[in-house]
């Protein structure tokens, strides 16, 4: 498997356990931290589509880190961000190591390898993921498992 194969396989992952735990979240039905697990899949669908601003050299609408979205929402908003994380890594004019330049949300400027940023939005979903498991736990409720080995458990098994 090629390094954008690699890549690719994690974004799947990543929107495979958005999908997971936003279901799990709706079949749940109400409970205390239901609102903090919403905000925390909103964000990190939301830091995809800013990263992608970076990358690309525009401002997708009006994203902020920490915009929610409604729940009903979410698998969708997720599903578009996938496809164009996708799509940007299949192209074979955008190479792996290409450094970005960039602007943080404090507009400090910075550069990094796109191979990198691409990581980096994995590592922070799945922190985040960790967190609304957490966040589950203290409701009560046993949170569904998303850890990578399960995924590429349904994948090859």
């Amino acid at each position: 498997m090629s390094q954008r194969q690699q890549v690719q396989k994690l974004f799947q992952f990543d929107l495979w356990c958005t999908r997971k735990l936003t279901d799990f979240i709706n079949e749940a039905g109400p409970f205390k931290e239901r609102p903090a697990c919403i905000a925390f899949l909103s964000h990190i669908i939301n830091a995809q589509h800013i990263w992608f601003g970076r990358i690309i050299e525009t401002k997708i609408g009006t994203v902020e880190t920490w915009t929610e979205l409604e729940i009903e929402d979410i698998k969708n908003e997720a599903k578009q961000a996938h496809l164009m994380w996708m799509d940007l890594i299949a192209d074979h004019e955008m190479d792996l190591d290409t450094v970005i330049y960039y602007q943080n949300t404090k507009q400090v400027n910075y550069k990094s390898p796109f191979i990198d940023i691409c990581n980096h939005l994995i590592i922070h979903g799945q922190h985040h993921r960790a967190q609304i498991s957490l966040l589950l736990r203290r409701s009560g409720i046993a949170p569904p498992p998303i850890d990578y080995i399960h995924y590429t458990r349904k994948i090859f098994n």
